[in-house]
């Protein structure tokens, strides 16, 4: 999938903080646009050159994350490591076609799914409260939750024929490499 340029969102959490030991948890809910599409073409084994074709694409529009972290604190930076939930809802759409008979097949899947996120940053001071932050995470939905489906919509000929004993399964899945920056406020003093 291809994102947009830009992601935009809110973020709440916590610092607890002991020595440079900064333990923490945080939540956010973000404007996550990722948009995508593929085909592949085959050929028929028994009947060259006839061929099918299938079309997908699939897109999301949102990210929720909750995650502990944890990190250091260096004079007015913090340096950390994060992980924890992720959540977002998958969207997509597959067209199978062929040559051979005409034939035409369809599904539509939409899902919340749940997933998993890691990454790290570093969040430093800037004056009476504010900081700026930098991160980077990476998500995966795709061995925790992918979104599946099957649909028995399969027709061919002219005039169309049904066959709905013909299964079709299709599944999408989503991971993503996501390099924000943000500026917070702090309620309390830290690092």
């Amino acid at each position: 999938m291809q994102p947009t340029p830009f992601t935009g969102g809110v973020e709440a959490g916590f610092n607890y903080q002991v020595g440079n030991v900064v333990y923490g948890f945080e939540v956010d809910y973000s404007y996550f646009h990722l948009s995508g599409s593929a085909s592949g073409s085959q050929q028929y084994p028994c009947c060259a050159p006839t061929a099918f074709t299938i079309n997908s694409s699939a897109n999301t529009d949102w990210l929720f994350t909750a995650r502990p972290r944890l990190g250091t604190a260096y004079g007015d930076k913090l340096f950390y490591v994060t992980g924890g939930l992720a959540v977002t809802k998958l969207n997509a759409s597959f067209v199978f076609t062929d040559t051979f008979a005409a034939a035409t097949e369809s599904a539509s899947l939409s899902g919340t799914k749940l997933g998993w996120t890691f990454g790290g940053g570093v969040e430093g001071g800037i004056s009476g409260g504010w900081t700026w932050k930098a991160e980077l995470l990476y998500v995966d939905f795709f061995n925790f939750s992918n979104l599946s489906g099957t649909s028995t919509n399969l027709r061919a000929f002219t005039p169309p024929i049904a066959f709905p004993t013909n299964v079709f399964t299709h599944s999408v899945s989503l991971q993503a490499l996501i390099a924000r920056v943000g500026l917070n406020y702090r309620f309390g003093g830290m690092y």
